[in-house]
């Protein structure tokens, strides 16, 4: 049985009171980025930058790891079933957080993604006229269709991008 505190805290991770600040939308917890765009080439980029966050930061991560010669290194075993359930998690984190993002910003258009990789992240930035995306619909496709990411976008009917 989980203590309210620490439901409470599981919660604000799930849905979080995204902020907005100089023209971004962010995460309301970790530390305080600095002023757009910093590095990044466009408030897109940086957005999604500082809107990204890994499971295995939020929750204790227990996977094994296996040695990926095309990598030279070891790296955490995406067969393991800590890994699917990490896997799963980003995909319903994802899914509130698109929710979320609407709900505080009804006049936004989103994207948010999640990614498999070698730990599944969570992504989003606001879609803005002149911008690239982060990642396009075509370059997204073979990574959902292998079931390796999730990319939802609320200008598109059903919200998510096909595979096919």
């Amino acid at each position: 049985m989980l203590r309210i505190s620490t439901a409470r805290r599981v919660a604000d991770v799930f849905w979080p009171d995204f902020i907005e600040r100089d023209g971004a939308i962010l995460l309301p917890f970790g530390p305080a980025p600095e002023p757009p765009p910093g590095d990044h080439a466009t408030l897109t980029r940086y957005e999604r930058f500082h809107g990204h966050t890994h499971i295995q930061d939020l929750f204790r991560w227990d996977v094994p790891t296996r040695y990926d010669p095309e990598w030279d290194s070891d790296r955490p075993d995406a067969d393991s079933p800590e890994h699917a359930a990490a896997w799963g998690l980003a995909r319903r984190m994802a899914h509130m957080w698109f929710a979320r993002l609407a709900e505080l910003f009804p006049s936004y258009r989103f994207r948010v993604y999640a990614s498999r990789l070698d730990d599944p992240v969570v992504h989003f930035h606001r879609v803005r006229d002149g911008e690239p995306v982060w990642v396009t619909d075509e370059e997204a496709r073979d990574q959902i269709a292998r079931g390796d990411a999730l990319v939802l976008d609320s200008a598109l009917r059903g919200h998510q991008v096909a595979a096919s």
